[in-house]
């Protein structure tokens, strides 16, 4: 494990292929196994404030867990840029209000603006039974620019030519409840989406949606790779595999093409409720998901700063994206008035179609051998499956009281077929022969048999035993069991051991009695235990005072980490006062302090050949060590931290507010070596003015300073001793990084109706500013040769990103039924990034895809018609 400086800068990071990588919902952290609710952003129209929640199976989200909105029968697909919310952009705002009979706007408890509402549905009749109604919006869309820039056209589909922007239809029975509903938008493009629902209101429902999103990575690239987005990419005609020189490449490359990287996302889904009593209710889902495309990824044989002039070196090759993903969840709901039961299972099985990628080398091998290393080879991400089954259980009891409970079982599991360590043969410059590591022979075990079971319990308490006093607590156990093994043993060699980079840095076998560096030979199988107890109390001091305390302790055991348990205690309290007519306020403050067992810099040795008898270290004092013993992970190590939290609703006048809050988290590490201390400070800033229903203004400005600090050495020197200061890790050698992230948002807009026009229009600006800077005690704090030779600076350039977005809409409403829309987007963008100064295809013995963040300007102009049948 290196520690150098110049490592600490990267940009690029190491793509790590566990065994068990991707899946729908798959997750890796204790907390995720309780599935709640995750916030995923909030979008600004008009003044109007939409808080959307991404819906999984199986929550709680009050007391009532049989009627809230089920996610497993249930279901939306995204909209697009153009209608991010879906909703039916064709209905216009109420000039009454929420009341018509109340001179000002109404406000939320908390003292804010509501929104104001849609024109009520009116419905044409269309029997005795049915009524029905449907809207259009239908056009034009044009514009100036390159719109087939990356990051303009991310997620979006801005194509010059004819719009089905949106259209909905619906209907409903009044007498027996049913119901049907359809709505689209983005037809026939990349960014279309389609809805279909049906069903009895009360009785059942019948969800079905469709959707695809486009996701654009880079349209700059270069490759002289053929066969891009195959398992197999090859070099072009004129180039030998594993024997070309750098002018050779160079000429190469004059063919070189773009790849276009991307991937396309679409997305099925329908799901099933059933609800045949009052107090019962089933559900069933299903979605298929694919992806397609291609993206960036790496390929290397040599270290690139320990190669030669035309001995490679660092490939940038293009990895084949075509994942199918298919989900399936059930559930059960049961409610009366003391209990209520949810049961939910889900299954996710995940499918790579482009099972590993192989490339050929464009360079040269080791100079001064005979051996060539013509092709390298990557396993992809392996075909896996997640299964979990859930209940969640409340019981109301005496006191206004409740005990909820939820237990879950989960299990991750792959068990896809092993690629030998090489693909080339012939001998290696070490003089393994790489006939004999070559083949699925060479392996231990021919398929990987990974599995991980996550086990979770959790109870809680809820009492008022007084009034104005309200307790809380809840017990949290979480098991995450790793039961993947593999052990690089080669039978057919009797050996420890494999090929590395495909045989270019020749290998690691274990030879007994022979002095070597021990190396690893063992997966490491990371697991934990988590054992959380919360203590919750709100006392009310007057009619609008609360007070709070509460109290988090959280016990942490991972295995085979640096240490075997970390214990974090968390304390709380907090503030909230209406008592003023103009003002909420919101107070709170956090402390939280962990340690934990003794700190042990190395619990890997079981799984490095120096656990294995007959091993001889090429140190003569011990080992050689890859990590200094001082240095401390951060998420294992002690640390401090305080937050606060603040926010104020002010209501200055009965038709305007202003929101305001801070956040500042400060964590410190007691650490010498590693990340040692980290600071957030973010605040916002909103205010709302609403003189009428016709009249809405709003701006907003956020702010967010993020800075961290921390400090490593180099290791440069041959010896046992892992301590600072010493032969391997000298003083002369540390470094020291600082990294200072500023980001500023400003937004505003409005919404006017003058009849027969509506005008809605809205402007955001962001700047984002990222300084690092750096302390090196000399050049040996740099992994790279090159650099060591050169002056020592203290900064590198700023790394700056500016985006503006200006959007306007004016609707002309020619008849109660037809309106004309006319549709203005202006996007701007630049990044100034001194990783891609200089950069071309081919620097040294480095070929890259040279793909650079491009700097846009584009307009979008629409004209739409819009229709409402009602």
């Amino acid at each position: 494990m290196r520690a150098s400086l110049t490592e600490a800068v990267k940009t690029a990071m190491p793509r790590f292929m566990d065994p068990i990588i991707r899946r729908a919902y798959c997750f890796t952290d204790r907390l995720a196994a309780t599935r709640l609710p995750i916030f995923t952003g909030r979008y600004r129209y008009g003044g109007s404030r939409y808080i959307i929640f991404r819906r999984v199976s199986g929550i709680i989200v009050s007391t009532s867990l049989m009627f809230a909105s089920s996610a497993i029968g249930a279901g939306s697909p995204a909209g697009n840029n153009l209608n991010p919310t879906r909703t039916d952009i064709t209905r216009t705002k109420s000039q009454a209000g929420l009341s018509a009979i109340k001179e000002h706007p109404s406000r939320t408890p908390s003292g804010l603006l509501y929104d104001t509402p849609y024109e009520p549905l009116s419905y044409k009749k269309l029997n005795e039974d049915w009524r029905y109604r449907g809207s259009l919006d239908f056009g034009y869309l044009f514009g100036s620019g390159n719109k087939t820039t990356s990051k303009f056209s991310d997620y979006s589909d801005w194509s010059n030519g004819p719009l089905l922007n949106y259209f909905a239809l619906s209907g409903w029975q009044e007498r027996k409840g049913y119901f049907l509903e359809a709505q689209g938008g983005g037809v026939g493009r990349n960014d279309q989406y389609y809805q279909l629902s049906t069903g009895q209101l009360g009785s059942f429902k019948i969800n079905g949606f469709f959707n695809q999103t486009p996701h654009t990575y880079t349209d700059n690239a270069v490759t002289l790779f053929q066969g891009v987005g195959s398992e197999n990419l090859t070099l072009p005609l004129g180039l030998i595999p594993g024997n070309n020189s750098r002018e050779q490449i160079r000429q190469a490359l004059a063919s070189a093409y773009n790849p276009g990287l991307g991937i396309n996302r679409e997305e099925g889904n329908i799901g099933v409720d059933y609800t045949p009593t009052l107090s019962t209710k089933f559900s069933a889902n299903y979605s298929h998901q694919t992806r397609q495309g291609k993206r960036a990824f790496g390929g290397s044989f040599l270290p690139p700063f320990y190669s030669t002039e035309n001995s490679g070196g660092m490939v940038e090759t293009i990895e084949p994206i075509d994942y199918t993903t298919n989900e399936i969840s059930s559930g059960f709901s049961y409610a009366n008035t003391g209990l209520e039961l949810n049961l939910n299972y889900t299954g996710s099985f995940f499918a790579n179609n482009k099972g590993q990628l192989t490339f050929d080398n464009p360079f040269t091998n080791l100079p001064d051998t005979n051996f060539i290393v013509e092709r390298g080879r990557f396993d992809l991400y392996p075909d896996n499956t997640f299964h979990q089954v859930k209940t969640d259980l409340a019981y109301r009891l005496p006191l206004q009281g409740q005990l909820t409970s939820t237990l879950s079982w989960s299990q991750m599991h792959q068990d896809d077929d092993l690629l030998p360590s090489t693909i080339n043969s012939g001998s290696t410059f070490t003089g393994i022969n790489m006939d004999q590591w070559n083949s699925t022979a060479s392996l231990s075990q021919k398929t990987a048999n990974a599995k991980i079971t996550n086990k979770l319990f959790q109870i809680g308490l809820q009492l008022t035993p007084w009034d104005p006093l309200t307790l809380k607590a809840k017990f949290r156990h979480y098991d995450e069991d790793n039961d993947t093994n593999y052990t690089a043993f080669n039978p057919l060699t009797n050996q420890f051991g494999y090929v590395l980079e495909d045989g270019s840095e020749g290998g690691e076998v274990f030879r007994p009695a022979s002095p070597q560096n021990s190396f690893r030979y063992r997966s490491t199988p990371f697991a934990q235990k988590v054992m959380e107890w919360f203590f919750d109390s709100d006392y009310r001091l007057s009619y609008k005072t609360t007070a709070g305390f509460s109290y988090h302790f959280e016990q942490h055991d991972p295995a085979y980490r640096e240490r075997a348990r970390t214990d974090e205690n968390h304390l709380k309290i907090h503030l909230s006062n209406r008592s003023l007519s103009w003002s909420t306020l919101r107070l709170s403050y956090e402390y939280a302090i962990r340690d934990g067992s003794h700190y042990d810099y190395n619990p890997y040795m079981p799984f490095y050949t120096d656990s294995l008898i007959g091993f001889k270290s090429a140190l003569p004092n011990g080992v050689t060590p890859y990590t200094l013993a001082d240095l401390r992970k951060y998420d294992l190590s002690d640390r401090r931290q305080n937050q606060i939290k603040a926010q104020a609703n002010f209501l200055l006048r009965d038709d305007m507010d202003l929101l305001a809050s801070v956040n500042w988290i400060n964590n410190d590490y007691n650490a010498h070596y590693g990340l040692q201390s980290a600071r957030t400070i973010s605040a916002n800033l909103e205010g709302n003015y609403q003189p009428s229903p016709r009249l809405n203004a709003y701006a907003f400005y956020s702010f967010q300073k993020q800075q961290s600090r921390l400090s490593n050495i180099n290791d440069v020197g041959f010896s046992a001793d892992p301590n600072a200061g010493g032969r391997r890790f000298p003083y002369v050698a540390a470094w020291k990084e600082s990294v200072d992230d500023i980001n500023h948002l400003v937004g505003l807009g409005f919404r006017y109706q003058f009849d027969p026009f509506d005008i809605d229009m809205r402007y955001s600006y962001n700047w984002a500013h990222t300084d690092v800077g750096y302390d090196a005690v000399s050049n040996l704090a740099f992994a790279n040769p090159e650099i060591r030779s050169q002056a020592i600076n203290n900064t590198f350039p700023a790394i700056t990103f500016t985006r503006q977005v200006l959007e306007t809409g004016l609707r002309w409403n020619l008849h109660k039924d037809v309106s004309m829309r006319f549709y203005h987007r202006y996007e701007h963008s630049g990044t100034q990034d001194w990783h891609y100064d200089g950069l071309s295809p081919l620097i040294g013995n480095h070929l890259f895809l040279n793909a650079v963040p491009e700097n846009y300007a584009n307009h979008v102009f629409g004209v739409f018609i819009q229709y409402r049948i009602q």
